[in-house]
């Protein structure tokens, strides 16, 4: 005969185990610059799941800064025409423009970020505009940086992604597979090919190294509205963690499969 104890323990585990499928869809978080309303500017917040923007400019001896435009005045295709973007022009003046912000927590195992990305001219010599992924905030260490500079490569940590010219917003993703690995993933800027590459790659990391911010950059580009980078689209997917509820729920399972042995 079972005892009032051990049922009254199965069904808390039931119940319990009831709750995982509840607690198993995947929380969205979203940011684009449509929350802005033309005002983004140093300490914006819009959006949800992410720290306030910390927006950065020097001119040097030419211009820089960070706006909301239209990508397709760039001749970039596939954007919302309120989009994110820098400029930071003309080449060798030391301008330089950042705009970076944290993640509400660190990326977990399962957790992934994506974002549209949209250029048009490659930067010229010296030039520079990207993307970097951080552990310990964007003064910490660097885990990826995505850049184009010089020529229509485009490179993730230094490898050429192998990606052409083209003008079509790209869109990447940034998976946490595991506690050391990163997965990239990209869809081709040049969709004129007929069966156009898209990216797919791993980086590993440290086991402490969690993302927990980043950056978009630009620096010393030529003039002109088309060398502008426009980004947009943020979206962080965060997979919710086993609850001491379910960890219950399998501890009662486990006890009850012994009691019946």
């Amino acid at each position: 005969m079972k005892s009032k104890s051990l049922t009254s323990f199965a069904l808390a585990s039931t119940l319990a185990l009831a709750s995982v499928g509840s607690l198993s869809a995947a929380t969205i978080f979203t940011d684009n610059a449509g929350n802005y309303g033309g005002g983004w500017t140093n300490g914006s917040n819009g959006g949800t799941g992410f720290g306030a923007w910390t927006i950065t400019s020097s001119g040097g001896t030419g211009f820089a800064g960070a706006f909301i435009g239209d990508p397709t005045s760039a001749g970039i295709t596939g954007m919302s025409t309120t989009s994110f973007g820098l400029y930071a022009n003309p080449l060798s003046s030391g301008a330089f423009a950042i705009a970076e912000r944290s993640f509400a927590n660190p990326l977990g195992v399962g957790d992934s970020f994506s974002f549209q990305w949209g250029i048009n001219w490659d930067s010229g010599t010296g030039g520079n505009k990207g993307f970097s992924l951080y552990s310990g905030g964007t003064g910490g260490t660097e885990l990826i940086n995505l850049n184009n500079a010089g020529s229509s490569d485009i490179t993730i940590n230094g490898n050429n992604v192998g990606f052409g010219y083209g003008t079509a917003a790209m869109t990447w993703t940034i998976t946490r597979t595991s506690e050391t690995n990163l997965q990239v993933e990209a869809t081709n800027r040049d969709v004129s090919l007929t069966a156009a590459p898209n990216y797919s790659g791993n980086i590993t990391i440290s086991g402490t190294a969690a993302p927990d911010s980043f950056k978009f950059y630009a620096s010393g580009m030529q003039g002109g509205n088309e060398a502008q980078p426009y980004f947009n689209n943020l979206t962080l997917t965060v997979v919710p963690e086993p609850s001491s509820l379910s960890l219950l729920a399998l501890s009662g399972l486990a006890l009850l499969r012994r009691r019946r042995a």
